[in-house]
């Protein structure tokens, strides 16, 4: 199932033209290709090209001279550098999430066949401190996390616990603030409740569909960084 994105177009139309510069050691008053080859390198069209060279040129990275082109601003390098190790830490949140969609569908299912009522409870204890840091506006990052440790550890399937915690490393990522985002996945917090409702219940679909929608508010939310 492909992951829904706001603008992944946009985001790799501007990567092209960051990791263009870079690799061409472009530097601050250098011009670019004209639009026309632009648009032929890349395969996109002048409407989604001007919309991310409009993007760059906020971020003062370009900037387009009327009748003349578009050009390096005056930017130091570094700032290249770093948006394209920005734009590398993205794609690796992505295929750790496409991974971590695969793997907990399964566990979900796993859980709701075979946790006790006593995890299911300690499930909902977690939740509840989630919800109430979340409605005072405090950090529940610990908490996210252990919600999720805590439904991987009632799968009882020692297999699929060993492949879930074998990427625990890369997981701890979406907890740390990736990418120095602030506050961030805080839309998906109140879908933690629904999907222990879900678990609660013991209903399978509506429980891998609401961790779905986590599972995409991540995604969106890690792919509106630029």
């Amino acid at each position: 199932m492909k992951l829904i994105t706001r603008n992944p177009l946009q985001s790799e139309i501007i990567d092209y033209i960051k990791q263009y510069i870079e690799k061409n050691n472009l530097q601050s008053g250098d011009k670019l290709p004209s639009q026309a080859e632009m648009m032929e390198m890349i395969g996109v069209s002048r409407s989604s090209l001007r919309e991310a060279i409009k993007t760059l040129e906020a971020k003062n990275i370009l900037e387009t001279l009327n009748g003349k082109g578009v050009y390096v601003k005056n930017i130091s390098t570094n700032i290249i550098s770093t948006q394209i190790e920005i734009g590398k830490e993205k794609e690796s949140l992505h295929e750790i999430l496409i991974a971590r969609r695969t793997l907990e569908k399964e566990i979900l299912k796993l859980v709701i066949e075979n946790a006790t009522e006593e995890e299911v409870d300690n499930i909902g204890a977690i939740v509840s401190v989630i919800m109430d840091k979340y409605r005072n506006g405090q950090d529940q990052n610990a908490e996210d996390r252990a919600f999720h440790k805590a439904i991987y550890s009632s799968c009882h399937n020692n297999i699929m616990k060993q492949l879930i915690y074998s990427i625990e490393s890369m997981l701890q990522k979406f907890w740390s603030y990736p990418l120095g985002m602030d506050d961030p996945f805080l839309d998906s917090m109140p879908l933690h409740e629904e999907l222990f409702k879900a678990i609660k219940d013991r209903n399978v679909k509506k429980a891998q569909e609401i961790n779905d929608k986590i599972l995409d508010i991540v995604w969106n939310d890690i792919d509106s960084v630029q």
